[in-house]
């Protein structure tokens, strides 16, 4: 699968994101804060901290957090964040079993955000390559779409030195213009860094609205009922981003 692109799915009812493209590092380095505590909703591993109540693996503590996220050898995480270890006493069977479904289904039964936790996320590693997101506050999507695109432009672009004959830092999309994608997000979108242009100092991103079930085992994508419908663009002058909407039905429907 060609992995120059980023797919975003955004289900509203429970602030639920799909994607593809976007890495634990857009997520993990566009967080506000480190959580205290996850819990792991992947098989229990007896050699780690296991938490006598609820029966989940814990990481306690920012520090053991950060280096659970930033393990390079952890092919698969699945995880919900909470807020305090005592709380986890209060865990209901019923809520457990919630949990262990959505590890085990990867999607919800009830709502992912849950009281007695005060979670903010939960965070899943789907066995397709994809990956879904849960956002009590979906604003910090957009931070981390945000970074995830600059991360894919320099990585296409490693020396924009070159290309603008001066040293260059892409500044941050801001975010109201991200929201604006957010009627193309609700059926799929997808933004190829493959077939980006530049001409006159100008970075032009296309963004591709998806009519059907996005298959990241190939390239399939660019032959199913998809068309362009927009472009960011970043103004290599300017230091802004804007958005080009090319056909405005799609972000009508």
């Amino acid at each position: 699968m060609n992995a120059d692109i980023v797919y975003v799915h955004l289900e509203t009812v429970s602030n639920l994101i799909l994607s593809y493209g976007v890495s634990l590092q857009d997520f993990a380095g566009a967080l506000p804060r480190v959580p205290n505590h996850l819990l792991l909703l992947t098989p229990v591993d007896l050699d780690d901290e296991v938490d006598p109540h609820t029966g989940f693996n814990v990481i306690s503590g920012s520090p053991a957090v950060a280096a659970y996220l930033t393990d390079s050898h952890i092919t698969t995480r699945k995880w919900i964040d909470f807020a305090h270890a005592p709380y986890l006493d209060e865990v209901t069977p019923n809520e457990v079993a919630q949990l262990l479904y959505l590890g085990h289904a990867y999607t919800h039964l009830a709502s992912p955000f849950y009281y007695k936790l005060q979670n903010d996320y939960v965070y899943l590693d789907l066995p397709d390559g994809t990956v879904k997101t849960y956002y009590r506050h979906l604003n910090q999507f957009y931070v981390v779409l945000n970074r995830s695109l600059k991360r894919h432009l320099q990585e296409k672009y490693p020396d924009l030195r070159f290309l603008f004959r001066r040293r260059s830092l892409i500044q941050n999309v801001d975010p109201a213009i991200l929201r604006q994608l957010e009627p193309l997000f609700i059926d799929g979108a997808l933004l190829s860094f493959e077939h980006v242009d530049i001409r006159q100092r100008q970075i032009h991103i296309p963004i591709w609205y998806l009519n059907s079930h996005f298959k990241i085992m190939n390239d399939d994508w660019q032959n199913t009922d998809q068309e362009q419908v927009a472009e960011l663009i970043y103004d290599h002058d300017q230091k802004k981003w804007r958005l080009n909407i090319l056909k405005p039905a799609a972000f009508n429907h």
